[in-house]
């Protein structure tokens, strides 16, 4: 009898922990808690100025009739941030008495926080990763405050991102991804960090044809998006909006504190990271991407070139690649400021889990990054934890077994 009861016990652990059975109301528990922490969060905690009121200023200039990119200023700053951004920006102006009503503010950034956490969750029922990592998704400190205690910008690039990723993993919405992603890159330009994945996704859906016509729309939309800027100062607005040799301050830095000043700021530094994201984002073209679907890369090339209908691709395959083609991108970062975390935050869950880590590393190597992120200002054991932390998801991708199948 105690045996009959333990067995349906585990049965039922196993099922609520590491099956979709009860993914979905697990799911709208987790929603509904993080709406009550988040509104407490707000009432409680004190909201922190660093860049808001910044890009305000910029979104005067631009309202006022300045669309030279290199003469739209604020108090922290020059604007480098995409036409996206200054549209977007411009609405919370008008919802905000021009930037002044900051709770209605963290009202809005809330909302955008609970719909990024809906859809992490919708992808993360797609590909069937287990409900017990789920709390991993609402617990973080730093991303709480990034996003309603600082209202960077980041948060509103990763929405598209997480939309374009949600698209991805179905077949009807498939075609509207590219424009997803686009919008993302037209409020910063990190989420081209995505865009190796994509375009592989791209490829074994659809082929060459396919491939192209989303990378065709993903450049077309940033012109358009940005068509007032670029009629009257292209070069300016290309120069700033999407400025690769930009110099970060070390002062900021989260990831690299360990390495010095001085060859922080070099360029054989900047060289080296550049060739090490390369070297990675061909391996995992080459080694992971294509065991997801039991396939090697010269066989999906293949397919590409002759491939007329969509090819079915998994929800798990398809985050899987975006998601470490995004993390790759993260590891090898010139630099990681604070607000940074938000671009890979929400990841991080279903690569530990894809990484095949022991049950009890999962946590433990989280609440290294965790914490890593939360120290201010960064030290050289933090910036080693957080290196140490990736370097472990890191191998575990690239050792995992080759079936998608993440529970």
């Amino acid at each position: 009898m105690i045996r009959a009861q333990t067995t349906r016990v585990r049965a039922l652990v196993h099922s609520v922990l590491l099956t979709q059975q009860f993914f979905v109301p697990i799911a709208l528990m987790l929603l509904v808690v993080e709406a009550i922490l988040t509104y407490a969060i707000i009432q409680r905690v004190s909201y922190t100025e660093i860049d808001w009121q910044t890009y305000m200023q910029q979104v005067h200039g631009v309202l006022g009739g300045e669309r030279n990119y290199t003469k739209l200023q604020g108090d922290t700053g020059p604007l480098v941030y995409p036409a996206g951004f200054v549209w977007i920006y411009s609405v919370l102006c008008a919802l905000t008495n021009n930037g002044t009503h900051v709770r209605r503010a963290q009202y809005v950034f809330m909302g955008i926080y609970l719909a990024t956490q809906a859809l992490v969750l919708m992808i993360y029922r797609r590909a069937r990763v287990p409900p017990l990592v789920l709390p991993l998704l609402v617990v973080s400190k730093r991303l709480h405050s990034i996003f309603v205690l600082r209202l960077f910008n980041d948060p509103v690039a990763m929405l598209f991102a997480y939309a374009a990723v949600l698209s991805m993993t179905r077949t009807s919405t498939r075609r509207w991804s590219g424009l997803l992603l686009s919008l993302g890159i037209a409020v910063k330009m990190n989420v081209q960090l995505l865009l190796p994945g994509a375009a592989f996704v791209w490829w074994r859906t659809g082929g060459l044809r396919t491939t192209v016509v989303q990378l065709v729309v993903v450049a077309l939309s940033q012109v358009v998006i940005a068509a007032p800027f670029v009629y009257a100062f292209p070069h300016e607005y290309v120069a700033r909006a999407f400025e690769y040799t930009r110099q970060f301050n070390f002062v900021w830095t989260v990831n690299w504190r360990f390495i010095g000043d001085r060859v922080f700021a070099s360029h054989e530094w900047a060289l080296i990271l550049a060739a090490a994201h390369i070297a990675l984002l061909v391996a995992l073209a080459v080694v992971v991407w294509p065991r997801l679907s039991h396939s090697t890369l010269p066989t999906i090339v293949r397919q590409g070139f002759t491939r007329r209908a969509h090819s079915d691709v998994s929800a798990t395959e398809v985050a899987v690649v975006m998601f470490s083609a995004n993390f790759v991108g993260i590891v090898c970062a010139r630099s990681l400021h604070y607000q940074f975390y938000a671009w890979y935050a929400h990841m991080l869950p279903l690569l530990l889990v894809h990484a095949r880590l022991p049950l009890v590393a999962v946590p433990v190597v989280w609440l290294v990054i965790e914490c890593a992120w939360n120290v201010f200002p960064s030290t050289h054991t933090s910036s080693l934890a957080l290196l140490a932390a990736h370097i472990v998801i890191l191998v575990g991708i690239f050792r995992a077994p080759t079936h998608a199948k993440l529970s």
